[in-house]
């Protein structure tokens, strides 16, 4: 399946749901998608209560590919170089993969009723000594906590 751009720096995928009487199968990230070095980074999944966000910052080094693996989440991106910015609608019901490159960026808000979990890859792995993320609110949780 082709990619399309929401934005500069910012790739939309539909992903192809195999199921049959066990379930269901979706691969989500493989090696021709990534188009770059294949030293491996890091995988992680994080999860977010009802009206909750995660994310609210960019990376100068670091691309990512997000996928919501359950419920729903509104996404926001905004390339930092231009201001462009768009809104991204999400569900694991219609599985997608967004890439999102440096210096976009990024955050998820859980706009269903249950929990929301993100799967995600980084090509460049966290590092607490040098960390690559720069703060920046795009969307508020229903709470106003962070």
């Amino acid at each position: 399946m082709q990619d399309t751009q929401i934005l500069p720096g910012v790739t939309r995928r539909k992903l192809l749901k195999r199921e049959d009487t066990r379930g269901w199968l979706v691969k989500l990230l493989m090696r021709e998608h990534i188009n770059g070095p294949l030293d491996f980074g890091e995988i992680y999944i994080t999860a977010a209560h009802a009206g909750q966000v995660k994310g609210n910052h960019f990376h100068e080094r670091a691309s990512e590919w997000f996928s919501v693996i359950q419920g729903r989440a509104l996404m926001s991106v905004r390339v930092m170089a231009s201001g462009e910015s768009a809104l991204v609608e999400l569900s694991a019901d219609a599985p997608e993969i967004i890439k999102v490159a440096p210096g976009v960026a990024h955050a998820f808000k859980n706009n269903g009723s249950g929990m929301m979990l993100l799967l995600a890859y980084a090509d460049d792995p966290y590092n607490a000594q040098a960390p690559d993320e720069q703060r920046v609110v795009l969307l508020e949780s229903d709470d106003a906590t962070p």
